[in-house]
């Protein structure tokens, strides 16, 4: 019945689209043709750069002098005055605000080089061409990539991560910023998400939960201009409401 309804929401709608669902146990309930397709990254390659520092464990009480030249728009950095962060704060700023200069700062902390051959060697699909907010360039790979497949992966082993890094990021996407859409009906507290948008993108990626069962969804479009977006977002609500009424709960 979930796919049938899924297939109905997305035959009408314009793009290029991929959706990925699966539950607890790490079971496909539903996928298109595309979740292996490379879609424009946007804010969700910052899932990439928190698993690196998952996987290359650092001391993050450490702080970090954000230079003035670093500050990008996008996020809370590039309003406030203070330049000292911990890299425990701004990865909890790259996560839960989304804040592009937070992410730059690491990526540089990180090495690029470094994360773009991890990232190649690990996660299939997933590619950083570009810093954020810097000009992209398809034609000579500056262009940051995903796939819903590496998404899903990047996103899971974040939140089932035991440890206290696990803990800070579950708590910063517990407190994402940005929640117009795929949980955007739903009750507070019952989600965790990150998303992502660029002109001609609009992203998302959540566990939904209801009791102790949830579902994770990845949903990725590619579309052009102000009527397409409208008829994604509006896909992309009705997909959380879905996953939610799956899960036996109630939308009032």
């Amino acid at each position: 019945m979930l796919a049938s309804k899924l297939d109905q929401l997305l035959r009408p709608l314009p793009g290029r689209e991929a959706l990925l669902i699966t539950n607890a146990a790490g079971e496909v309930l539903f996928q298109t043709d595309s979740v292996n397709d490379r879609f424009k990254s946007a804010s969700l390659i910052k899932l990439g750069g928190a698993a690196y520092m998952q996987a290359h464990p650092m001391d993050l009480t450490q702080t970090v002098t954000v230079k003035d030249e670093a500050i990008v728009e996008g996020g809370m950095l590039c309003h406030l005055a203070q330049r000292n962060w911990s890299l425990r704060d701004l990865l909890d700023l790259m996560l839960s605000d989304s804040d592009n200069t937070a992410t730059n700062v690491l990526i540089d902390w990180c090495g690029f080089d470094q994360l773009e051959a991890w990232f190649k060697e690990c996660y299939q699909g997933l590619h950083l061409g570009r810093y954020l907010m810097a000009e992209a360039d398809s034609q000579t790979g500056k262009e940051n990539y995903i796939t819903a497949a590496a998404a899903m992966k990047l996103f899971k082993q974040l939140l089932d991560d035991p440890s206290p890094f696990g803990e800070i990021c579950r708590g910063a996407m517990y407190n994402q910023s940005s929640r117009n859409k795929l949980i955007e009906n739903l009750p507070e507290g019952c989600s965790w998400n990150k998303t992502g948008e660029l002109d001609d993108t609009e992203h998302d990626i959540a566990r939904i939960m209801v009791d102790d069962q949830y579902l994770d969804v990845c949903f990725m479009s590619h579309y052009q201009g102000l009527r397409e977006r409208a008829k994604i977002i509006l896909a992309m609500n009705q997909v959380g409401e879905l996953a939610y009424q799956e899960l036996g709960g109630t939308i009032s």
